[in-house]
């Protein structure tokens, strides 16, 4: 099943607590949830989920932890009202479409890079000018609706993570 990054604010309760996470990605049938609130697998909760600030929250009445590691945990959706399913749907497939343009975004800009060998250089060099072309054009802004992992379709940390591998670092001037 498909995920789809996100960072988005959350809110679950139980009969004995009520917390807040941040939601790192989504699929059709649930998602994973970073909190400093500890749950554990099996636990029964309620969850207040809002994709937008200028959008009510989506209310999933019953959803089940499937797995708990550190800060982080998975919960599966067990039920939900009419109005959450439709939302969810239209999140979930809006969130595919951005994905699928992205990846087109990046193959047509290595294509680009390298219109006629693709051979003739490396793939890493390709991914190198990628990034660094993207961080210049989002000024060096990696997270967030308009930085560069967004951008690019990624995560901000796999993005950090592949700008490390690379050694792609900021000039800075004095």
């Amino acid at each position: 099943m498909p995920r789809i990054p996100l960072q988005a604010s959350i809110s679950y309760l139980t009969p004995e607590i009520m917390a807040k996470g941040l939601v790192t990605d989504v699929s059709r049938q649930g998602l994973r949830i970073e909190s400093q609130d500890p749950v554990h697998v099996g636990m029964r909760l309620a969850l207040v989920l809002y994709l937008s600030h200028d959008q009510d929250p989506v209310m999933i009445e019953d959803a089940t932890v499937q797995w708990a590691n550190g800060t982080h945990f998975g919960v599966k959706f067990v039920k939900w009202g009419k109005n959450a399913e439709i939302r969810l749907n239209n999140f979930f497939w809006t969130g595919i479409q951005e994905k699928c343009q992205s990846l087109l975004h990046l193959m047509t800009e290595a294509t680009k890079a390298s219109p006629l060998d693709l051979q003739a250089t490396p793939l890493e060099d390709v991914q190198r000018d990628l990034i660094r072309r993207t961080l210049e054009e989002c000024r060096w802004v990696i997270g967030g609706a308009s930085g560069a992992a967004t951008k690019l379709g990624m995560k901000r940390t796999s993005l950090q993570y592949r700008m490390k591998k690379l050694g792609i670092t900021r000039t800075r001037l004095n």
